[in-house]
């Protein structure tokens, strides 16, 4: 039997600017910077494309903050798929021992977030039952507020899904495929409608220079923003404002550090990144700390440092990483991702590379 998406048809056309976030992943503090940022009034109408919840450390926090913001009446939200926990568990489509097992191997979720505040365990089935229970008393407004949410927003500017459409009526969407399809921003089915969705990083996209800025298809009119916030070191929240004739810009918050840069350094020629999931592998040679590797998705064979290959799901991996380096001048202002085996991994404008040469922290 299928499942069908809940669709809300709104008129946004009311509104100053219409601002669209999408896959803010447990960042409460930087929600509300974006927010700060963009100084979002009752006049601007806010649009969340799903996965408020999970990878962060504050994903309670931002579900109560935004419940709060959804009283003045301007804040429309789809579901994400790492929004939909808590009917997935209550209707047994995730078993007691499912989350048990979920919740004990990580280092933050809603779930545990919740447990810690009701000073409950979780480390056997007994204590997760319990947990269970209690929760379904404690957080019954969080949890009836996600169930009531659309997977589909339909305006008169632009349809908003979390991951994507297939082709056709609106209310005969697949619940599973509007939460979960990937690579959505690369189809080709045509639709009149601009269609934003967020769920797959734009990142994932590269395989040359990264850019985590919006990503458009303009053969399929789709545009994709999820930044990869709480989930990559370049992290950023990348959102759309629109005005009322229906144009919009982009633009991104990140609260990296901030560096300047002290060296010169000329941009690396034909340079290759590999971002999850293209970073399946086969090892074919090792050579102290350094594996010869043949990555399926696309074909090439590369040399990698040993340390960035793990196991998931049974199949090997490794982290995310770019040949690339930045081209940068002395003075330059970029954000600072995280340190490498050698140099650093920078971003300015949406793009990354790495740098090399001398550089020193912006207060």
């Amino acid at each position: 039997m299928k499942n069908y998406a809940r669709v809300m048809n709104v008129d946004l056309s009311r509104y100053q600017r219409v601002i669209v976030l999408s896959d803010i992943h447990g960042d409460n503090d930087g929600f509300k910077a974006t927010l700060s940022k963009l100084k979002f009034t009752n006049h601007d109408a806010l649009v969340i494309v799903g996965d408020i919840l999970e990878k962060g450390h504050q994903s309670l926090e931002l579900l109560n903050n935004i419940m709060e913001l959804y009283k003045q009446g301007n804040i429309y939200m789809v579901l994400g798929n790492n929004d939909t926990f808590f009917s997935e568990w209550f209707n047994d489509e995730v078993t007691d021992q499912d989350i048990l097992g979920y919740m004990n191997s990580r280092d933050t979720s809603v779930l545990i977030e919740m447990a810690n505040e009701l000073n409950l365990e979780y480390k056997t089935i007994e204590q997760i039952i319990e947990f269970k229970n209690r929760i379904k008393e404690v957080y019954i407004n969080q949890i009836e507020f996600l169930d009531k949410l659309p997977h589909i927003i339909d305006s008169n500017i632009a349809t908003f899904v979390h991951a994507g459409l297939k082709p056709g009526n609106l209310n005969n969407q697949e619940i599973d495929y509007c939460l979960t399809a990937w690579e959505f921003g690369n189809k080709t089915n045509k639709f009149d409608k601009l269609v934003v969705v967020g769920h797959w990083p734009t990142s994932n996209y590269c395989d040359g220079i990264i850019s985590i800025m919006p990503y458009y298809n303009k053969l399929s009119n789709v545009i994709s923003i999820d930044g990869g916030n709480s989930m990559k070191s370049w992290r950023q929240i990348n959102y759309l404002i629109f005005d009322k004739k229906g144009n919009y810009v982009v633009d991104a918050y990140d609260a990296l550090p901030k560096i300047r840069i002290l060296e010169k350094q000329v941009e690396s020629k034909n340079p290759v990144s590999l971002i999850f999931p293209k970073t399946k592998l086969n090892v074919l040679n090792e050579k102290g700390d350094i594996c010869e590797c043949y990555f399926p998705a696309t074909d090439r064979t590369i040399e990698i440092n040993k340390n960035t290959i793990y196991t998931y799901k049974n199949e090997i991996y490794c982290s995310d990483f770019t040949t690339y380096n930045l081209p940068t001048e002395i003075g330059d202002i970029v954000s600072f991702c995280k340190e490498l085996d050698n140099g650093i991994l920078i971003k300015r404008n949406g793009i990354v590379g790495k740098y090399y040469g001398k550089y020193e922290f912006i207060e």
